[in-house]
């Protein structure tokens, strides 16, 4: 017990987040999310994805921070029943935000916020047609609850838990058949994830 009341007590730990740090982090997010068809509600569906994140965030003040967030992410397929390949399916994602820090004391630091940015994501069916999507659209994520938990003053461990949407309402299907049209779709989930955080 008194070894971690003087792990908190630690003045070099006295604030986990402070105006001028620059927070580096990295790590793995899993997603889940539900898919619209504007046109045809019939057509709905589900996804699930991993996504690398690798993001920077600057101290404004010692509560508000400004963020910036790329993520490479994967979907999970399925084998295509006729070719027996694997459908791909990935995303590079950007985003710029902000975030409010409402705990910061000793080694914790816990943090929502608000981003903004695009999405770029490309299915491939790998059918006999080559059928592809491709579209850009809106992306936005909520962060409901991000918590940073140093060891020393420099390194930490993170967890976080958010809610993501994409609108790639301009997105199209085409195929080595001739086919080319407007396929609108938006993507809605929750993910949630964690890494390694190192701070300056």
């Amino acid at each position: 017990m008194l070894i971690v009341c003087g792990f908190y007590l630690n003045p070099a730990l006295s604030q986990s987040f402070e105006k001028g740090d620059k927070v580096i982090n990295a790590g793995i997010k899993i997603s889940v999310y539900n898919i619209n068809n504007y046109d045809d509600e019939d057509d709905d569906g589900g996804a699930a994805s991993y996504t690398i994140p690798i993001g920077f965030e600057y101290g404004l003040s010692n509560r508000f921070g400004i963020a910036l967030e790329l993520g490479i992410c994967n979907y999970f397929t399925d084998e295509d029943t006729i070719t027996g390949e694997i459908a791909s399916a990935n995303s590079t994602d950007l985003m710029i935000g902000g975030n409010y820090h409402w705990v910061r004391g000793g080694p914790v630091d816990l943090y929502s916020g608000i981003g903004f940015g695009f999405s770029d994501f490309k299915y491939e069916s790998n059918d006999s047609k080559k059928s592809e999507f491709n579209a850009t659209g809106f992306y936005m994520r909520f962060s409901l609850m991000n918590a940073r938990f140093y060891i020393g003053k420099k390194i930490a461990f993170s967890a976080h838990l958010g809610i993501p949407y994409m609108n790639f309402d301009k997105g199209r299907i085409k195929d080595e058949w001739g086919s080319d049209y407007e396929y609108p779709l938006s993507f809605t989930g929750i993910d949630m994830g964690t890494g390694l955080v190192f701070r300056f």
